[in-house]
């Protein structure tokens, strides 16, 4: 048991309906209005140079460093722009930076009391719990964007096993090019063709120092090549039926790598990466440079 908050609970007369998930709310519903418009005056109030920054990003013109008018400015024609606004305070705020990176919660009085409370929590006055609390606004609300916390920015709400899943293979070799991908295909503003290079990349970066670590001109098609040529050499930790063969290692790779059909502007079969293939990308890319990290890809042991 954690916390006595569920964030999969139902109204009771949707439960009594179905069991199905209620499904997720784009942009600004009217409900999320008041309470987000609330939240950013409070956040960016006494900040007029994260309020500046803040209206240069957004491409407004203000009178005067007001966090009022500011959102106004920006609402007028389209509320689903305040979610922008707090995708870009989150990101250029260096106090959050801070409160995150260096700071840090602090051990509560009431830890160990019940086996729900947290044994940390942030301060009151910490950038961090103004966030947290946004963070629960939207969840309440039933957006579909949560925050990123760890790239500081809004994205894309996504299983929580899947996005601690993500989070662990971004700390390895290839995290940078994963904390890419993730970002261009569940950010504010989702660039499919750029998710799916940075999920390429991300295998190459963690598959190449093992499987070729001399070609200093390896892709992840000499990867492929190899392991499809010599694949007695290699195997999986899983040994199976199939005595570990790499085989549904290669079937992988070869998919993500022939999927990229973006790869070469000038090839017959160029077009735009769609959504859907940056998402399955980045999903596999994780896969993959977790086996490559973790030593689930290996060389075969003789004997």
């Amino acid at each position: 048991m954690t916390s006595p908050e569920n964030s999969a609970w139902q109204l009771l007369s949707r439960r009594q309906i179905s069991t199905r998930e209620e499904a997720l709310l784009e942009g600004v519903p009217d409900h999320l209005i008041r309470p987000l418009r609330a939240w950013i005056t409070g956040y960016l109030d006494g900040r007029p140079d994260l309020i500046e920054r803040v209206a240069l990003r957004m491409r407004v013109a203000l009178g005067s460093p007001n966090p009022e008018q500011l959102v106004d400015a920006v609402s007028a024609s389209d509320p689903s722009k305040l979610l922008d606004v707090v995708d870009v305070a989150l990101h250029l705020d260096k106090r959050l930076w801070w409160d995150l990176d260096v700071a840090g919660p602090e051990r509560t009085m009431e830890a160990g009391l019940a086996d729900w409370i947290p044994a940390f929590g942030w301060p009151k006055e910490s950038r961090a719990k103004a966030v947290e609390v946004l963070d629960e606004m939207l969840m309440d609300a039933g957006s579909a964007f949560e925050v990123d916390w760890r790239q500081r920015r809004l994205q894309r709400r996504v299983d929580a096993t899947v996005t601690t899943a993500a989070e662990q293979a971004m700390i390895v070799d290839g995290g940078r090019h994963l904390q890419a991908s993730w970002a261009a295909t569940y950010g504010r503003h989702p660039d499919p063709s750029k998710a799916y290079d940075e999920a390429v990349r991300a295998v190459e970066a963690a598959a190449i120092p093992i499987i070729l670590p001399t070609d200093t001109k390896a892709t992840l098609g000499k990867v492929l090549s190899h392991l499809t040529q010599a694949s007695d050499k290699w195997e999986l930790a899983i040994e199976g039926p199939n005595g570990g063969a790499v085989t549904p290692l290669t079937e992988m790779i070869s998919m993500l790598w022939k999927g990229h059909v973006a790869r070469h502007a000038g090839s017959p079969t160029f077009r735009p990466q769609h959504q859907d293939e940056a998402q399955m990308a980045v999903h596999l890319a994780v896969t993959l440079v977790h086996w490559f990290a973790t030593g689930a890809v290996r060389r075969r042991r003789s004997g």
